[in-house]
C-alpha cells in the first residue's frame, strides 16, 4: 500500500525542483544561476531519497479481507458446532474459545499497529532530516546573496 505522505512530499520536493529549473534562466537571476541550479538538483535528490526510502521500507499493511475471513469462518463454525451441541455448558465453552481466538486476532492486529507507528516515526524522521536540509538551503540562498551584494557594490 502507498503512503500518501511520502507521495505528497515527493511531489511537493519535484514540484520545487521544476521550479528552480525554470527560475534559473531567469535573465535577472543569472548571477545566481550556480545556486539555482544547486536547489533544483537538491530537490529532486531529496524525492529520489524519500522514494528509496518507501522501497526500502514499505509500509506495513493489514490483509483485511485475511481478517474479516477468519473471523467469519471462526463465527461460522462456532455457530455450527453450539446448533448442535446440546450441552449449554460446552456450547458456552465453545464461544469462551471463540473469543479467546478473537482476543488472539486483536493482538496480532495491536502489533501490526504498533509496526505502523514505528513505520510513520521513521517517515517523520527522514521529512524531518528534509526540514533541516532546507534550512541549510535558506543558509546557502542568504550567503549567496551576500556574495553577490559585495560584488555589486
Amino acid at each position: 500500500m502507498a503512503n500518501e505522505y511520502i507521495n505528497f512530499i515527493i511531489f511537493l520536493e519535484n514540484t520545487l525542483a521544476t521550479f528552480y529549473q525554470k527560475i534559473k534562466n531567469v535573465a535577472r537571476l543569472e548571477g545566481a544561476r550556480n545556486v539555482l541550479e544547486f536547489m533544483e538538483v537538491h530537490s529532486f535528490e531529496h524525492a529520489k531519497i524519500i522514494e528509496e526510502f518507501n522501497e526500502k521500507f514499505p509500509k506495513p499493511v493489514m490483509r483485511e479481507t485475511m481478517v474479516t475471513d477468519f473471523q467469519n469462518n471462526l463465527l461460522d463454525a462456532v455457530f455450527t458446532k453450539i446448533s448442535e451441541e446440546k450441552d449449554i455448558l460446552k456450547a458456552l465453552e465453545l464461544l469462551a474459545d471463540s473469543e479467546e481466538s478473537l482476543g488472539k486476532l486483536y493482538e496480532s492486529m495491536a502489533r501490526l499497529l504498533k509496526k505502523v507507528a514505528d513505520y510513520n516515526i521513521m517517515i517523520a524522521e527522514q521529512i524531518e532530516e528534509i526540514a533541516r536540509q532546507e534550512y541549510s538551503h535558506r543558509d546557502l540562498l542568504l550567503k549567496d546573496r551576500d556574495r553577490l551584494a559585495k560584488k555589486l557594490s
